[in-house]
């Protein structure tokens, strides 16, 4: 007997029109195994996938929905259209050196449990002490010794580490150092090749050193004069702008290291920045990818930019300014000689992602979107190194989450 109407079959009505134009309904009956699936395109489930915000959550959400879904989401084709659509990696939390307090601070919620537990064990091996963190870039963290004997360049994620000697001709008689890690391509995948820039200043001179992964080699000493003796390095992550890298140096100074040809160069800084902002400022990449600056007066953050202008001069413009105290909603109160009410801790790369210390705690800062949260009540933290990585939880297994990392090349060596 066949079933009746609702029973498995659905009715679906179209309008025809006959040959003078006029209206008529028709009738047809259909199984629901003759409509097409939705969303059975996996190019176009794909491109919508894609466009969930790149966290951890929403990978292993949608892997949970069917093995077709999973399939999609763990299949590199749809790693390389991620990465293309969104570029820039999450920023899952920072890094600090206060040893008071748990060493590393998620702000996308269950995203930063598999890092937390990892940074515990991250001791030095046969010191006793603790590793120092430096600089976070393409998924790896970089951190040293006290006396910057050692680097550790660490994938927080695989937890896979490398053991890097820093050269006598490197570190010694050096005033101040400073480093970065950096991935030649950008993956962030955690098993491509590596390079580390030390960097350091010594009498009238800046060095600069690059050890490659590939040879496990340092390369050649490069050198700069500086205006003065008093040329401080100062002790926040540098930047990675275009194919070059950024470090504040001095009170008026950025010191620029190309990685294309490996030279060395001085960056003068808008004349008013250290009058009026003293140290509270970074180097960030800002929109349009050129060299820009952030930095806080009172309650009030500053983003600059260095724009070439029609006659292809490179200048330094205040693209924005961002009032604080009402955005955060921080208590009015006027600032004590010598205190500083907001403190830029860190940024995010491309200057997004803002990291401010104020007098109630740390608060993270979305400039895009003009978002904010409270991350941390702690007041302590001066510096923070942002931690950004494309990954999943696959799910979980004993209580504890199991992380899929995201692959982009086979392992080297």
């Amino acid at each position: 007997m066949p079933p009746k109407y609702g029973e498995g079959e659905r009715k679906i009505e179209k309008t025809t029109y006959g040959g003078g134009g006029e209206p008529r309904r028709e009738s047809a009956m259909t199984s629901p195994a003759t409509l097409a699936p939705p969303l059975d395109n996996e190019d176009l489930l794909s491109l919508i996938l894609i466009r969930l915000p790149p966290l951890p959550s929403s990978f292993s959400s949608a892997s949970l929905v069917c093995k077709r879904w999973h399939r999609l989401v763990r299949g590199p084709d749809f790693l390389h259209r991620l990465r293309a659509f969104h570029r820039t990696p999450p920023v899952l939390g920072f890094f600090h050196n206060s040893p008071d307090s748990p060493r590393f601070v998620a702000i996308q919620g269950m995203s930063g449990i598999r890092i937390a537990a990892a940074v515990r064990d991250l001791r030095r091996d046969g010191a006793g002490g603790m590793w120092w963190f430096v600089d976070c870039r393409h998924g790896r963290a970089l951190l040293r010794s006290r006396d910057w004997v050692d680097l550790l360049v660490w994938d927080p994620i695989t937890d896979h580490r490398s053991l890097i000697i820093v050269p006598d001709q490197v570190r010694a008689g050096a005033s101040d150092c400073n480093a970065a890690v950096l991935c030649p391509g950008a993956t962030g995948c955690g098993c491509s090749p590596f390079s580390v820039v030390v960097v350091s200043t010594r009498g009238h001179c800046a060095f600069a050193c690059v050890y490659s992964s590939l040879t496990r080699a340092w390369g050649e000493l490069f050198s700069i004069p500086t205006p003065s003796l008093e040329c401080e390095l100062t002790e926040e992550p540098g930047t990675l702008v275009g194919d070059a890298m950024h470090w504040l140096l001095g009170e008026s100074s950025i010191l620029e290291f190309r990685l294309d040809d490996q030279r060395l160069a001085l960056v003068e800084r808008p004349l008013e920045t250290f009058s009026v902002y003293k140290r509270n400022i970074r180097v960030l990449r800002s929109e349009g990818g050129v060299l820009g600056l952030a930095a806080v007066k009172n309650f009030s953050l500053h983003l600059w930019a260095r724009e070439a202008d029609h006659c292809g001069t490179a200048k330094w413009v205040l693209r924005r300014a961002i009032e604080l105290c009402t955005l955060l909603e921080l208590p009015l109160m006027q600032p004590r000689v010598g205190s500083i009410p907001v403190w830029i801790s860190g940024l995010g790369e491309d200057g997004n992602v803002v990291f401010l210390r104020t007098t109630v705690g740390m608060y993270v800062l979305w400039t895009k979107t003009m978002q904010f949260k409270m991350v941390t009540n702690n007041v302590l933290m001066k510096t923070v190194y942002p931690y950004a990585k494309f990954y999943f939880l696959e799910g979980s297994f004993n209580g504890l989450l199991k992380p899929s990392i995201f692959y982009q090349h086979e392992p080297v060596g």
